[in-house]
């Protein structure tokens, strides 16, 4: 099947034109600051926990969830003969749209700015907010999660940094993004209160002091590279020492609200 070309504004980025000139001084930079995507260790947690085929990336980015999900549904939840994944990006930010567009994982790619998300009821199998809500002020994302759960059929997923990692806007591999700053910190009983069983991706880096001791004594390298990979076996089912939070609702489980 063809894939669509990007479906432009449903509303329309006021930051794009304020920016437009920057984006395009950064994209000349031999070493733009690369982040604006989600951390490697969210990968084992959040793949073999896609259920369906119909699948929506809300905050979409460069694209990469598209392509672990085309390229490893072998390892989701639902996985069955023939059952490829149908997958449908969003973002606020344009370069992500045009870039998520054409790395050619997606049915359809959108620009625009939720919430709300323009979507019918129940129209996806699985709804994807991956390193998003952290975006907005709390009212934003808390609406985010509830239009997250009416256009799910069946499961909404969402990942957040564990610990209060608020920042500024930054530069990406796309260019200057105004949307990348941190606004909010949700807690893990926020999203318990809100029907979500979560689990942990990655361990904690660890606060200032310890750190600052183990690159005295040249062993912060053997942490990050060793230690912290091998306790991240651990934080998956306890999730406080976790780096990431992931939390998955199930519609028509009745601890779900």
């Amino acid at each position: 099947m063809p894939f669509s070309r990007v479906r432009y504004p449903l509303q329309k980025n006021r930051f794009l034109a304020s920016w437009s000139s920057e984006n395009s001084t950064l994209r000349n930079r031999k070493n733009p600051i690369s982040m604006g995507s989600s951390a490697s260790c969210l990968d084992p947690v959040i793949i073999p926990l896609i259920k369906g085929r119909r699948v929506l990336d809300v905050g979409c980015g460069f694209g990469r969830w598209g392509m672990l999900i085309r390229t490893n549904s072998w390892e989701s939840y639902s996985y069955g003969s023939g059952n490829h994944a149908e997958i449908v990006g969003c973002d606020g930010f344009l370069p992500n749209v045009e870039m998520a567009h054409k790395s050619g994982h997606y049915h359809k790619v959108y620009h625009l700015l939720f919430p709300p998300l323009p979507f019918a009821d129940s129209m996806f199998d699985t709804v994807l907010i991956a390193d998003v809500i952290e975006h907005m002020k709390e009212e934003k994302g808390a609406k985010l999660i509830e239009e997250a759960k009416r256009v799910a059929s069946h499961r909404v997923i969402l990942s957040t940094p564990n610990y209060r990692a608020l920042r500024n806007a930054h530069a990406t591999m796309t260019g200057w993004n105004p949307l990348e700053a941190h606004l909010s910190y949700w807690h893990r009983s926020y999203l318990r209160g809100r029907g979500f069983r979560l689990y942990g991706a990655g361990w904690r880096p660890g606060g200032r002091y310890l750190r600052e001791g183990l690159r005295k004594f040249r062993l912060l390298p053997f942490y990050d590279q060793v230690v912290r990979p091998w306790l991240s076996s651990v934080s998956l089912y306890v999730p406080l020492f976790s780096e990431n939070v992931v939390g998955v609702w199930e519609k028509g489980n009745p601890g779900c609200n």
